[in-house]
């Protein structure tokens, strides 16, 4: 049974019962126009109208009570039903950012999008402070000052919600909401990212050594093959079994960072880490997770902390290296054990299309041998066993 129609004035509408948490919201009709509604929930009372025109039905939320006053929410929503009216209503041009976010940008990430759950974090900050606004309402100015509004992040972390609400725009444009991205123009703030940390032959090997003997296999596992194969430690803990070649040769990796599928060619090192871990895994992931069924690890920081541990202790850590350096590493080597940066570009994925094609000569083979020579310089006098 329905709620009967009710005055939306201050007095009744601070009256209303919210429900309980985890209760469904309530809507409750204007006695002068049932169009016009207000959904009260737990949290908050929402403005909205819902109404059938020409046998189709509309729906449209306007903001929330008492932030929005109901006289502005009027005049909003006989607006909203005269353009519908009139043929006049895009329902692209009206939706809020958190609507558009919703149904258009989360799919596009869930298919397109590698770090799709980074994607999905940086998100809230958004939608708390722009959520509201609706999508074509967004100017340059807008965007510029909720850029500004990040003040105690780093500039680094202020360029990557930069890049999030361009991704954002840029797939409003191309579904002709908008006719314009409001990043456009905005220029990224200066990093300062220049590592240079790599682990010598020494380091190298005290890591593999305490890695092999580390209580977490597939944690210990991914981190050596990150290093002796140079991917990236995304790409490692993803590793399904279809990317992997019969023979264990190569990797063919369907998306990297780039955007772009790449093949990684692998030394015997490499192999047979892989090999260890497929004899053992019970899924279709390389490296599966033992707590989240059906999915893979995540990223084995703690087993970094621990190597690390027993590195100091067995004086052979020169100092504090991350995750991303084992592929560093890697990159260096290579560079120093073949004298070619362009090899060594084409080995990690590093390149542009066109720096791509001044070094596609090189046949596979090389590929392969550049991998193998690699590791031996770095590791020397290690033995995977």
């Amino acid at each position: 049974m329905s709620n009967p129609p009710i005055d939306f004035t201050q007095k009744v509408l601070n009256a209303l019962i919210r429900p309980a948490k985890g209760e469904q919201g309530v809507e409750y009709r204007w006695n002068r126009n049932p169009r016009l509604r207000v959904l009260a929930t737990h949290k908050s009372m929402r403005w909205l109208v819902r109404f059938s025109w020409k046998g189709q039905r509309y729906y449209e939320s306007f903001g929330t009570y008492p932030e929005m006053k109901f006289a502005e929410f009027n005049q909003l929503a006989y607006q909203f039903i005269a353009d519908v009216q009139s043929g006049a209503y895009q329902k692209g041009t009206r939706l809020t950012i958190q609507q558009f976010f919703d149904e258009h940008a989360v799919p596009y990430s869930l298919k397109h999008h590698r770090a799709h759950k980074t994607f999905m974090s940086r998100s809230k900050l958004v939608m708390k402070l722009l959520g509201d606004k609706r999508v074509s309402d967004i100017t340059r100015r807008d965007t510029q000052n909720f850029l500004n509004s990040l003040e105690e992040l780093s500039n680094s972390t202020v360029n990557r919600y930069k890049a999030f609400l361009s991704k954002l725009f840029s797939l409003a444009v191309d579904l002709e909401i908008i006719d314009k991205n409001p990043c456009k123009g905005i220029k990224k703030l200066p990093e300062n990212n220049f590592k240079d940390r790599v682990l010598s032959p020494k380091e190298a090997e005290s890591f593999c050594r305490h890695a092999c003997s580390d209580n977490n296999f597939y944690h210990a596992s991914a981190l050596m093959l990150s290093l002796v194969s140079g991917m990236r430690i995304g790409n490692v803990i993803s590793l399904t079994r279809s990317m992997i070649s019969d023979d264990l040769s190569s990797i063919m990796l369907p998306i990297t960072k780039s955007g772009r599928s790449q093949r990684i060619y692998l030394s015997e090192p490499a192999k047979r880490i892989l090999r260890k871990c497929l004899d053992v895994a019970f899924n279709h992931w390389v490296f599966p997770s033992m707590i989240n069924e059906g999915e893979h690890i995540g990223a084995p920081r703690a087993c970094m902390d621990r190597i690390q541990q027993l590195m100091k202790e067995d004086g052979s850590w020169a100092g504090y290296f991350t995750i991303h350096d084992l592929r560093r590493t890697y990159a260096s080597t290579m560079l120093a054990a073949t004298n070619d940066i362009r090899l060594a570009q084409q080995s990690l994925g590093h390149s542009s299309v066109s720096v791509t094609e001044r070094y596609a000569y090189h046949q596979n083979i090389h590929l392969a041998q550049a991998s193998q020579k690699t590791v031996d310089v770095m590791l020397p006098n290690f033995t995977f066993d």
